[in-house]
């Protein structure tokens, strides 16, 4: 006899069980299964715990669908051949939505082959068919006290997302050859475009594991997964209904290295041209704050300041602007960080981190030539795996361990010095101030506009706002590379 409240070997029923849910909080569901209140204070307290990411998932398989829990590669409803997927969303300040983090599908094998055949893989099985349960995250409240929003069954290969699956399976294509060649320490999830390879694990050294097609090199425990860009436009456009869309830039599916193809001669057509004549030929302000962003999409055919494409691959357009000598002008510049959260991330889930391994960089070159830049090149760019994983990381160690042992700060009439390790010491990234004017407090003494211009340190002085930056000297070197 079947004791569930649905038919597990029909989709549909299990998807008309899960409205019920809507609405509800994960503590809901708790009480509602755990009347004893100690069990239930206990249970309470292990889902609410932040480093437990699949656990609020765990808390919807056991305590609404009343499944074992298991780690076992098969979908969650086996019988039915449906995947359960418990994943956030926020709610931008503009009033849009956006995916809380990536989807993860499912682990990529160490230790056995990959299959040929992606329709005959355990990944296929997965994704065929997934009930998505979508809750409102509030970073302000117990974890626990979120309340689930929407459920949806989604098929990727259902026809509205056909030309999607076509390149989720190009980009299963380009995962699984670099593994096959024994290349699985150099995969990184800005190698494809939708579908990545994402780090699996407490942390990156502890998940090394000996690679089945080259033994002789560890590599990290990774596992398949929906870039949260392109989740960010899933749920935007399937589940909110959301009526904006953005272009696209090829009006059908194609490869990573076809559509960076097809994007590269679309700029270059445009190479030598100088930059007042490019503003000028679009209609773009050469005083605009995102003029150079502008002209690229301008060149592409965006009418918008988005495209499909890089937005749902995680691409950034980053502009440089070298010296008629072949040098950089200035680092390149990152959104502002919180410093306290900054010095008490992990390194694989801090913001450099997460920054490095899930973008992909579109960098448009422009060199100084007498009375303006002209446009020399197009270069789609993501940092090394090597130099994410052992350049990169020591630089953050840098400034986590000065961060958490207390900044010491020299104030002199002119300005104020902190201690904190300078570009010169570090090798790819490094911290600088990203605010309107410098301001500090130190040891209670304020300097400067605190509440507008300064951030809080760990032992309770306050600092100028940091950004991180990515070093000219490096981003030079790489360009160099790819030449």
């Amino acid at each position: 006899m079947n004791y569930l409240p649905y038919d597990e070997t029909n989709p549909v029923s299990i998807y008309n069980y899960s409205q019920d849910i809507v609405g509800k909080t994960f503590a809901d569901i708790l009480s509602e299964n755990i009347t004893d209140e100690d069990d239930y204070e206990t249970e309470y307290a292990r889902y609410n715990n932040p480093r437990g990411k699949g656990s609020l998932g765990e808390l919807v398989e056991k305590y609404y669908f009343y499944l074992e829990i298991n780690n076992e590669s098969r979908p969650d409803f086996d019988l039915a051949n449906v995947e359960l997927k418990v994943t956030p969303y926020e709610q931008n300040k503009n009033g849009s939505y956006r995916a809380g983090e990536r989807l993860i599908l499912g682990m990529i094998p160490n230790s056995a082959p990959v299959p040929d055949n992606f329709y005959g893989s355990k990944l296929y099985k997965k994704i065929h068919t997934i009930l998505l349960i979508l809750y409102l995250r509030n970073r302000d409240i117990d974890r626990i006290e979120n309340v689930i929003k929407y459920t949806q069954l989604v098929s990727l290969e259902s026809d509205i997302l056909k030309e999607d699956f076509e390149i989720i399976l190009s980009d299963y294509e380009i995962i699984t050859d670099k593994i096959k060649a024994g290349l699985a320490h150099e995969l990184s999830e800005s190698d494809t475009m939708y579908l990545g390879a994402a780090t699996k694990g407490a942390t990156a050294k502890k998940s090394l594991q000996p690679q089945y097609y080259n033994p002789d090199i560890p590599a990290k425990r990774r596992a398949f997964s929906l870039k949260q860009g392109y989740m960010t436009a899933f749920i935007n456009k399937h589940v909110f209904n959301n009526t904006q869309t953005y272009d696209s830039i090829v009006d059908h599916s194609v490869s990573i290295d076809e559509f960076q193809q097809i994007v590269k001669a679309k700029i270059l057509k445009y190479k030598g041209w100088a930059s007042k004549d490019l503003f000028s030929e679009f209609n773009i302000s050469s005083k605009a704050k995102s003029k150079y962003a502008m002209l690229v999409y301008a060149m592409l055919g965006i009418k918008s300041n988005r495209a499909e494409e890089f937005e749902k691959s995680n691409t950034q357009i980053k502009t440089i602007r070298l010296s008629e000598n072949n040098n950089l002008k200035e680092h390149m510049s990152f959104p502002a960080i919180n410093l306290i959260e900054f010095a008490g991330t992990d390194w694989e889930d801090s913001v450099i981190y997460e920054t490095f391994s899930e973008t992909r960089f579109f960098f448009i070159v422009f060199q100084e030539q007498s009375d303006d830049y002209y446009l020399k090149d197009a270069i789609f760019w993501n940092m090394p795996q090597n130099d994410l994983d052992e350049l990169a990381y020591e630089d953050w160690q840098k400034y986590v361990d000065e961060i958490n042992r207390g900044v010491d700060f020299v104030v002199t009439p002119s300005r104020t010095r902190n201690s904190l390790p300078k570009p010169s010491q570090t090798s790819v990234i490094h911290l600088r101030p990203k605010a309107k004017k410098s301001a500090h407090r130190i040891q209670g003494k304020i300097y400067g506009n605190i509440e507008r211009d300064a951030d809080l340190l760990p032992n309770g002085d306050m600092m100028t706002k940091q950004s991180f930056w990515l070093n000219k000297e490096y981003i030079l070197t790489e360009i160099i590379n790819y030449y």
